[in-house]
């Protein structure tokens, strides 16, 4: 889960919680041990606002409001038609939760909570076009196997040393092109491959 929590306004606590699609133990451990952590937070923290966000698959919103006693502030699907990353609040400061796509690879979308001191305006969403070459393993044997057959005395038939240097030059432009062609991609996200 993608969760950005801004506030200035005080210091909350904030629990994080992953309960995966197929767990390992019964879903009321898991809720008995938020719950007891909420109520002790409670019990040392008198004015502290408590935020409860994660990934709650399968486990239903009833059930985390009745036992535990949060409001729950996401009310948009995060992935499919489903609102499986949430956030839950021990008071109502979130006045703008948006559910946006994540900059990171992943099929959840992110969840952001704006306070009112900080609302935010929205991205442009754009896209930059790019060109590289892509790098494989096979690539590279292919390459490697043509150049190890390639005669290059062919240079030398020139007179002066700057247009063998350009026969040089475009015989290995043409090997670059042919075994590691260019490729022109959109995307709003430069990595680190390109």
């Amino acid at each position: 889960m993608n969760t950005a929590i801004i506030d200035n306004t005080c210091d909350p606590c904030v629990v994080g919680a992953y309960h995966p699609p197929k767990p390992q133990y019964h879903v009321g451990s898991l809720l008995d041990y938020v719950e007891a952590n909420v109520h002790e937070v409670n019990h040392t923290f008198l004015d502290c606002m408590i935020i409860l966000a994660g990934d709650f698959n399968q486990i239903s919103d009833v059930d985390v409001i009745e036992r535990i006693g949060l409001t729950p502030i996401v009310h948009q699907p995060t992935r499919g038609a489903n609102v499986l990353d949430r956030i839950y609040v021990s008071e109502p400061r979130y006045s703008s939760v948006r559910v946006v796509t994540s900059i990171v690879r992943s099929d959840h979308k992110a969840v952001v909570a704006y306070t009112d001191k900080n609302k935010c305006a929205q991205t442009k969403k754009t896209s930059i076009e790019m060109v590289h070459r892509t790098k494989t393993p096979e690539q590279h044997a292919l390459f490697l196997q043509a150049v190890a057959d390639i005669n290059f005395e062919f240079i030398e038939t020139a007179d002066d040393v700057q247009t063998q240097f350009d026969i040089f030059y475009d015989a290995c432009l043409h090997l670059l092109d042919y075994f590691y062609p260019l490729r022109t991609i959109k995307s709003p996200i430069v990595t680190h491959h390109i």
